[in-house]
């Protein structure tokens, strides 16, 4: 991202200055560091105060694009679809007609899952409901990794493949072992559900449900539930999705002391490049798309999203303030939202920190005291980079990453409800935060999957913070952008000193890639459940390539160093260089872990043998505690 092209630009829906809009311009400089090192090509800011919108766009729609985004851009906007479901869902119960609420059981709407759908680690609530969906409180496995391809292919086009999966899979043992509490199962798949119920509630897609009971009544002319493929070609409207090339990822070389040190100043350099979107935003004219894009499919503007936001908080105080009950008068998208709000209100408590209608939820202001509790806004890699990178403090671990966290600590009034999300797909990134009772909302979205940071979240959270503060004083923003400084340091050290072990771990235990000539017998296709397989791949003179669905991305297969041709169980990884994987639009903490994508070839009678199975957990931390993984097994069907 060239540096003439990164400065931030702002304008006001109104004639008079606001705070809003002097903290945009007293921030520029360090807003602009944090996007242009990343790699970011182009990013709109949105901030909400009483009403008024303030915006600030960043970069270029397209590297090879000169014409900067405005407020009006469509981005895809990832995950921060859910919000979107939780109130398409709050529809359906408010219209008695359809009969459902959100304590209706999944398997009365989705009898598929019958049987599959008790809550083993929560006495309190034995069936799994739509509520539990909508909180991501499943006992149900990670899937992601079956279907978020580093190129942004998305294999489902329909609903069987995830139901087959749930169906058929064994529980969490993560998730069995205790009660949820504050924590979550994060999962794409129980949101891929919930289009599915209202699919089978209404007898339409779930995408033009949404389109007809949401965007238009709220007049979101720039926001999608998915487009087809050729309209995002259309640079007047729709940003281009990017990655980036990292320079400087020296094999090898990443491991010295200093690596996590904040004050380290030789980073690896970023180029910015155009990749394909996201399949999980496409969609044909009849809003049909892949079921994951409930999850994850939206596209929207800054704009748009601060008018939806406006419009949430304004019910959020006609409930808490008039005592408001639905009656004839209340018009369907009001009488939704009035919904929507009692139930995420009946769920947060003070002190609370939980996810709850399609929203994370935490109390502010926050206490460095709160060990318990995730620090408000921190999702993702940044959270996780910062907690390791505090793990080295001699101090106690979480006390020191709450103190590192500044954001959200020094405000007054007492506690007061927040509610926020990110979204991370291939070529996108971006994130907000609301705090209702203070009228406020930032939104930042960015048409970048970058590099080292977060920085859709990280922007988010310091503007957030200070417009809470409602800070004008230069030395007070000086001293913020300090803080965030320290922030950054230390999560891109931390970063950088884990992907250095990455990459020597690789190359340690993985020194060579597989030929096809040498390992034919692993060559085939392999089925986990019905719907779901993958093929091993591989002419003579080539590696191996692992391939789920037959037409996903090649991954290129490495083997272990201990283990030869005439094996009766042959170890491989389609872990990859973060140099090569980067560009393709993924990465992060999410990647680091090798033994996440080893593939275990097993069950051949003899050397000259195909292999019968390979072993493939793809969602390790869910394993039973006595580390049966059994129900991996991918079996040869050809």
């Amino acid at each position: 991202m060239p540096r003439s092209s990164v400065a931030l630009r702002t304008s006001r829906e109104c004639n008079t200055t606001s705070i809003a809009e002097h903290l945009l311009r007293s921030t520029s400089r360090i807003l602009e560091t944090i996007f242009r090192e990343s790699g970011n090509v182009g990013a709109s800011i949105g901030l909400l105060e009483d009403g008024n919108c303030t915006f600030g766009n960043l970069g270029t729609r397209a590297v090879d694009d000169g014409q900067p985004p405005t407020e009006n851009t469509t981005y895809l906007i990832s995950s921060m679809t859910k919000p979107f479901l939780g109130l398409a869902i709050s529809l359906l119960v408010a219209d008695e007609k359809y009969d459902i609420c959100f304590e209706t059981p999944v398997k009365d709407v989705l009898p598929e899952l019958e049987g599959k759908t008790m809550l083993v680690s929560d006495p309190m609530d034995t069936e799994l409901t739509i509520a539990h969906l909508l909180a991501h409180r499943s006992e149900f496995l990670k899937c992601t990794n079956l279907w978020e391809s580093p190129d942004g292919f998305v294999p489902w086009t329909t609903i069987d493949p995830v139901l087959s999966l749930l169906r058929q899979m064994p529980l969490s043992g993560q998730h069995m072992a205790r009660p949820f509490d504050n924590r979550r199962n994060y999962s794409n798949e129980c949101f891929a559900l919930l289009g599915e119920i209202i699919e089978r509630t209404v007898s339409i897609p779930w995408g033009r449900f949404v389109t007809e009971k949401i965007l238009r009544p709220l007049q979101l002319t720039n926001t999608f539930t998915g487009i087809p493929r050729d309209h995002l070609q259309d640079r007047n409207n729709f940003v281009a999705s990017h990655t980036v090339k990292v320079d400087g990822l020296i094999s090898g070389g990443h491991q010295q002391p200093n690596m996590r040190s904040r004050n380290r100043t030789e980073v690896p350099k970023v180029e910015p490049l155009m990749t394909q979107p996201s399949q999980a935003s496409f969609s044909n004219d009849a809003y049909e798309q892949s079921p994951l894009g409930a999850a994850a499919g939206m596209l929207s503007s800054a704009k748009d999203l601060l008018q939806f936001y406006d419009r949430f908080i304004k019910a959020f105080h006609r409930l808490s303030v008039e005592k408001h009950e639905l009656d004839h008068g209340t018009s369907e998208i009001e009488r939704g939202m009035i919904t929507w709000w009692k139930h995420i209100l009946s769920r947060t408590q003070p002190g609370d920190s939980i996810y709850a209608g399609g929203w994370n939820t935490t109390q502010i202001p926050w206490s460095s005291c709160d060990l318990n509790h995730c620090w408000p806004g921190s999702d993702g890699d940044n959270a996780r980079r910062l907690q390791s990178a505090i793990q080295c403090t001699p101090d106690d671990a979480a006390l020191t990453a709450n103190r590192m966290w500044y954001f959200f600590q020094q405000l007054s009034g007492g506690k007061k409800l927040a509610l926020s999300h990110g979204g991370n797909m291939v070529g996108a990134t971006s994130f907000c935060f609301l705090v209702p009772s203070l009228n406020q909302a930032v939104v930042v979205l960015c048409n970048t999957r970058g590099f080292y940071l977060d920085a859709a979240n990280m922007t988010c959270m310091f503007l957030a913070d200070a417009l809470a503060r409602k800070v004008t004083d230069l030395r007070t923003i000086k001293n913020l952008c300090g803080h965030l400084d320290t922030i950054i340091r230390l999560v891109k050290g931390d970063y950088i000193h884990h992907l250095g072990l990455y990459e020597t771990k690789l190359e340690d235990e993985y020194p060579q890639l597989a030929w096809a000539s040498d390992f034919a017998a692993c060559v085939g296709k392999f089925q986990l459940v019905p719907g779901v397989f993958a093929e091993i791949q591989g002419h003579a003179r080539e590696a191996l390539k692992f391939r789920l669905y037959g037409k996903g991305f090649e991954y290129p297969l490495r083997v272990r160093y201990d283990c030869s041709t005439a094996s009766s169980e042959v170890t491989m990884t389609f872990a990859m260089s973060m140099k090569d994987l980067v560009p393709l639009g993924v990465g992060g903490n999410n990647r680091l872990n090798i033994r996440d994508f080893e593939l275990v070839f097993r069950g051949r009678d003899g050397s000259g043998r195909l292999f019968g199975e390979f072993v493939w957990a793809f969602d390790r931390a869910g394993v039973h505690a006595d580390g049966d993984v059994s129900a991996f097994a991918w079996k040869r069907v050809a």
